[in-house]
């Protein structure tokens, strides 16, 4: 009897573990959200018109040497085995930080590189600065001028365009699949 109670408490708690460790938490927070500005070619952007449920949303520059090239290929990596079904419910939004050399042309040529149904954009440099306080994003550049230390998270927003989660760059890519999976089903409501 002994060993068919430490059994059971064994197997519950192992699911219990499997369970708690799998979930995905999606809470609203108080950064981010939906962007309407006017890009430096002239076009209005409205992240409320994009048709994805989902939007992944990452601030970075097209001469990063490591975080933003890494951060695109692992969401290529994550998502990679999605059906055609699953990768029409999120879209990835590169956001340049670095509008000094970046225009919305080369920014969506560098991400479209790594994830075909994404888009960059560039806005003149008031407009950058107010999109990164709006995020809370850390963005300073290196003494030499050529470079940005930046944050590297990933701000995923869902069809209302609420934030509802930060990944984090050290977050594996199951972190950015299942985040994805869960926004993009009925199951989960913005409230």
């Amino acid at each position: 009897m002994k060993n068919i109670l430490t059994l059971s408490f064994t197997i519950f708690l192992f699911f219990n573990i499997l369970y708690c460790g799998s979930a995905i938490e999606l809470t609203e927070l108080p950064i981010g959200g939906n962007i309407e500005a006017m890009d430096k070619t002239g076009t209005k952007v409205n992240f409320k018109n994009f048709q994805e449920p989902v939007l992944l949303v990452f601030f970075g520059y097209t001469y990063c040497p490591d975080f933003c090239p890494n951060t695109l290929a692992k969401i290529k990596s994550a998502t990679d085995h999605f059906s055609e079904l699953e990768k029409k419910n999120f879209r990835v939004v590169f956001v340049s930080i670095d509008p000094e050399r970046d225009s919305t042309e080369t920014a969506t040529k560098y991400v479209q590189f790594y994830i075909p149904n994404s888009i960059g954009y560039s806005f003149d440099q008031s407009t950058t600065n107010r999109l990164l306080k709006q995020y809370a994003a850390y963005v300073e550049k290196t003494k030499d001028g050529l470079a940005f230390d930046h944050s590297t998270y990933l701000y995923v927003l869902d069809s209302q365009r609420k934030t509802r989660k930060l990944i984090k760059s050290t977050d594996g890519k199951e972190v950015i699949s299942k985040t994805i999976l869960a926004l993009s089903s009925n199951s989960v409501q913005s409230k």
